[in-house]
């Protein structure tokens, strides 16, 4: 039995020692990584490409090189960040080289601009590829209307105060003469709203007519607005006046006033008057067709404050005496 205790309280201890030995030992080993982390390497690592300063008389053709492998010199720790996230470089193409009709760039050459990109503790050696090719051609610009795609339903006895406005109302197309001289306007997303009663605001995405890239836009979201009221009905009476009348001519009418009938938003209302409308009839209309015994009336001045107009009568009796 004392045996038996022995041997147990003897294995208790040897697997204490084994759990000190493991814990030491894993220990050493994460000391030595980290020593060795903080040592400095060169090893080659991969970046995405970002190309800046592209003459503005110029424009990419084709898509160039994405991705790009730089030799490197920086502590273990910090490439392992740059080997399991790619990061981005910059490279510009304000000293583009060109060869007959070909351009390239030479990344080597602009070492000095690739360090200012990282922190004092990276150094780019080198660039693992001499030469990038670009395609590049000649980039006209132009101005062109927002196509609007509008289907707006307003609820019963609203409407918009003033026209609704498209902000920007236009945009300047870049890129080869062959797309942009194929480009009437830009297209705007597509709006529709049903039962509108309050004030329009929202931002729509423009449709580039061609890829990513192909082209370039001044703008490529447009905002929508406008402001929206519930409407009223006004009218009031002005006087018959006929223009045009030959000398020598007199005209009686019948009746010699006129009613206009008006919609304005609630806030507008109080602001029309009878000088706000002007309406007028044409005594050309008789001599264009002596048959007529009436005469219509022309609208020859009209607020903005005011929606809809509709005179009544919609026609006017006449007398010609001479």
């Amino acid at each position: 039995m004392k045996t038996t205790k022995a041997s147990a309280i003897k294995a208790i201890k040897n697997n204490r020692k084994i759990k000190v030995f493991l814990f030491f030992l894993v220990l050493s080993g994460i000391i030595w990584m980290l020593i060795e982390l903080s040592k400095s390497f060169v090893t080659p690592v991969v970046f995405s490409v970002e190309y800046t300063d592209l003459p503005k008389d110029k424009m990419v053709q084709k898509k160039p090189l994405s991705e790009l492998e730089l030799q490197i010199k920086a502590p273990g720790f910090m490439l392992l960040k740059y080997k399991f996230k790619k990061r981005k470089i910059i490279l510009s193409l304000k000293n583009i080289s060109k060869r007959k009709s070909v351009y390239f760039i030479l990344p080597n050459k602009q070492i000095s601009s690739l360090n200012t990109q990282f922190s004092s503790e990276i150094e780019i050696m080198g660039v693992l590829r001499d030469t990038i090719f670009i395609e590049i051609g000649n980039s006209i610009s132009k101005k062109v209307p927002i196509i609007p795609k509008l289907d707006i339903q307003y609820k019963a006895g609203y409407n918009l105060v003033e026209k609704l406005k498209i902000t920007p109302d236009s945009v300047i197309v870049s890129g080869s003469k062959k797309l942009i001289d194929s480009i009437t306007g830009i297209s705007m997303s597509p709006l529709k709203l049903n039962d509108v009663y309050e004030d329009i605001d929202m931002e729509l995405s423009l449709n580039s007519p061609y890829k990513a890239g192909q082209i370039k836009m001044s703008a490529i979201k447009v905002k929508v607005s406008g402001k929206v009221e519930k409407f009223t009905e006004g009218t009031f009476k002005i006087p018959v006046s006929i223009i045009n009348i030959p000398f020598g001519v007199k005209v009686t009418t019948f009746p010699k006033e006129i009613e206009v009938i008006y919609q304005a938003g609630l806030s507008n209302f109080s602001k029309i008057t009878q000088n706000d409308v002007s309406v007028v009839f044409d005594y050309k209309q008789y001599e264009n067709d002596t048959l007529i015994s009436y005469l219509t009336p022309v609208i020859a001045q009209q607020s903005d404050l005011i929606y809809a107009l509709k005179i009544n009568p919609p026609q006017l009796e006449f007398l010609i005496e001479k």
